[in-house]
């Protein structure tokens, strides 16, 4: 631009000492050199910070599309480089072993359901079992108690019959002395009674011990029956128990008032109907497929370091300007820039600063085990600076990505200085249809 304007002051130059106006004295012959130097100083060197310029390039957003499950392709509707909208089906997975896994799913819930309304049945069943159960332990003790009091009542008896013919055979003894010492004091008729008592007394022990005798027989009998008997109903008895405990953690196992099972199987099913749902992969946005090399019969999977299908996103284009670090200080959103591409020769477009990228790949430091690496000489790398079209006819959207051009932002400062920008930016355009 400097030699563009030297040559029109040159020309200018002539023209006036052509028509006698300047005599070509040696100050005008190097006034040329004076006025490149003034158009560098004046107007050049400010406006690198006073209107900023730079490349400009368009990035779009790539998904690498990685199905949620893993399966067999049976369909690619999606072709390459035709635009697709939000929605639209990428491709389809053989679903018939996800819908297995819901069908399966379903049944179980359906039974889970069942069997957690029949739960305070089986409590109260489980309650009549256990109660049954400790009925028959009382009952058995019971049988045991009583043939152990009949034996005892047995012994008892006989007890009292050897105490009683002891007494009567005291009372022999005693009279049959006295009659012997004593002359009529005993008669013959009071010792026929004492013996008579004896043999009574000696025949109620024997009928005592025969009583005993089948009272222990009956106990020595019944009882190791009842004893396993005892024992097993006990046994009944505790289990009876778990199984009322048990029942009775089933119907108290709830979450948000739904049974647990129920629950887990619900989530599981919904996992499952997910799981059949994304078989049909579909476009996250408007945009269009790269290179769609998938085809139906290729196996797919969930594999995050193995994309199956590129898919441009164009709802999120992006321009952006690399600004110089030293002008970065005078640029602001919200300021006035133009644009000028070379895919769209001859054409200007306005555009205002949306945010500024305050980083840079020098600035980065990535988690690694070996030591930073010093500050090099290309370290004054351009920043980024994010542009937003201001034109209704041109959309952003409708920028291939990757497409460069020249952009100039028009600052507060070194206002003078913009028309030169301008005139550099209009010069651009043109020149990109004999520069591509």
């Amino acid at each position: 631009m400097i030699v563009f304007l030297t040559i029109c002051y040159v020309g200018i130059l002539a023209i006036l000492v052509k028509l006698g106006v300047l005599r070509l004295t040696l100050w005008w012959k190097l006034s040329p050199l004076a006025w490149m130097v003034l158009l560098l100083v004046v107007l050049f060197i400010p406006m690198q910070w006073g209107a900023p310029a730079g490349q400009v390039t368009v990035y779009q957003y790539v998904v690498e599309i990685i199905p949620n499950v893993s399966g067999e392709v049976i369909d690619v509707p999606a072709k390459g480089l035709t635009p697709l909208q939000k929605g639209d089906v990428l491709f389809r997975i053989d679903p018939d072993p996800f819908q297995y896994e819901v069908n399966r799913l379903e049944a179980a819930l359906a039974e889970a359901k069942q069997d957690a309304a029949m739960l305070p049945t089986e409590l109260t069943a489980a309650q009549a079992n256990a109660k049954a159960a400790e009925i028959a332990v009382t009952d058995a003790r019971q049988r045991v108690d009583s043939l152990q009091a009949a034996l005892d009542a047995a012994t008892a008896a006989v007890s009292r019959a050897e105490a009683d013919l002891a007494l009567a055979s005291a009372n022999l003894a005693r009279d049959t002395q006295a009659a012997a010492t004593t002359s009529g004091a005993i008669t013959q008729e009071q010792l026929d009674s004492r013996e008579a008592e004896v043999k009574v007394q000696r025949a109620a022990v024997v009928a005592a011990k025969a009583e005993q005798k089948q009272a222990q027989l009956a106990f020595n009998a019944e009882f190791a029956g009842q004893k396993t008997l005892i024992a097993s109903a006990e046994e009944n008895l505790r289990a009876a128990e778990a199984a009322e405990q048990k029942a009775r953690l089933a119907v108290d196992s709830v979450i948000n008032g739904t049974n647990t099972t129920v629950a887990q199987l619900k989530s599981q099913l919904r996992r499952a109907r997910f799981d059949l749902e994304q078989t049909t992969v579909r476009a996250p946005s408007a945009g269009y497929v790269v290179a769609n090399t998938l085809r139906p019969g290729q196996r797919v999977a969930n594999l995050p370091l193995r994309s199956w299908m590129a898919f441009v996103d164009t709802e999120r284009t992006v321009m952006a300007v690399g600004i110089r670090q030293y002008a970065l200080r005078h640029v602001e959103p919200g300021q006035e820039a133009e644009v000028v591409l070379s895919v769209l020769p001859g054409q200007t477009f306005t555009a205002t600063v949306d945010s500024i990228s305050y980083a840079t790949p020098e600035g980065q430091i990535q988690p690694t085990g070996n030591i930073p690496l010093a500050p090099g000489q290309n370290a004054n790398l351009p920043v980024g600076v994010t542009l937003k079209l201001n034109d209704g006819d041109l959309k952003l959207n409708e920028l291939p990505g990757g497409a460069i051009g020249t952009a100039a932002i028009y600052t507060d400062s070194a206002s003078l200085t913009h028309i030169i920008r301008r005139v550099m930016i209009r010069m651009d355009t043109w020149m990109n249809y004999l520069i591509p």
